[in-house]
């Protein structure tokens, strides 16, 4: 006769890729248990791999921003960066979408149900969310937008995405790390759309590149782990 104290206990003993099939064969509470088990673990695996994800991004508003920054610093008027340094930026953003993608995909790997479709959504939100954002500058530009209007997009825009998005992901698997990020992303685009065309890009390449790579020192910090 087993002793109840030795029976596993099922949010222990099912590997997550198993829960949303076990969570159909228990009642109510157990499988809300469950699938609160597989939110968790999907949260400490972001939390776990989130370095890289963050710096991505911090390097991609650092250098690229900063960039944009050099080239437009002494026009007067101003007229828009130079195109190096838009070919710049969009190479660092899509590098660091590629890389926020593999992340958010690896913590939600051999995770079946809600998380793992949950993790797909949010990793294709970056494209989306990237080709409808360029999309509609283009369409400004081509209908005849001043330069200081597309600047001040240019610059926020971006920062706008991601922190949409980091929100809404915190939302999902309740990441508190991941909400702060999303806030303080707000949080200076709208310091940055307030400066202008010129000192915005600064802002933003200082606070939105210089805090995500602080946030991602924090997080890979020993201690931290």
């Amino acid at each position: 006769m087993t002793d109840a104290a030795d029976r596993p206990d099922p949010a222990q003993a099912l590997d997550p890729a198993q829960a949303l099939d076990a969570a159909e064969a228990l009642d109510p509470a157990q499988a809300a248990a469950l699938l609160a088990a597989t939110t968790r673990q999907t949260r400490r695996s972001l939390q776990a791999h989130a370095g890289p994800m963050y710096a991505g991004w911090g390097l991609a508003w650092l250098i690229g921003l900063g960039g944009m920054w050099w080239s437009v610093r002494d026009q007067q008027p101003y007229t828009g960066p130079s195109a190096p340094a838009g070919i710049l930026l969009a190479v660092l953003l899509v590098t660091a979408a590629v890389i926020t993608t593999v992340v958010i995909a690896r913590a939600t790997h051999g995770v079946q149900g809600p998380s793992e479709t949950q993790g797909r959504m949010v990793g294709g939100s970056w494209a989306f969310g990237f080709v409808t954002l360029f999309s509609i500058e283009g369409a400004l530009a081509r209908q005849g937008a001043p330069a200081t209007v597309l600047g001040v997009l240019g610059t926020t825009g971006p920062l706008l995405l991601t922190s949409v998005i980091y929100l809404a992901g915190a939302a999902i698997w309740v990441d508190r790390i991941m909400f702060t990020v999303g806030v303080w992303l707000a949080a200076v685009t709208v310091a940055a759309a307030w400066s202008g065309p010129v000192a915005g890009l600064l802002v933003a390449s200082l606070a939105g590149g210089g805090g995500l790579l602080v946030g991602a020192g924090y997080l890979t910090w020993p201690r931290h782990r």
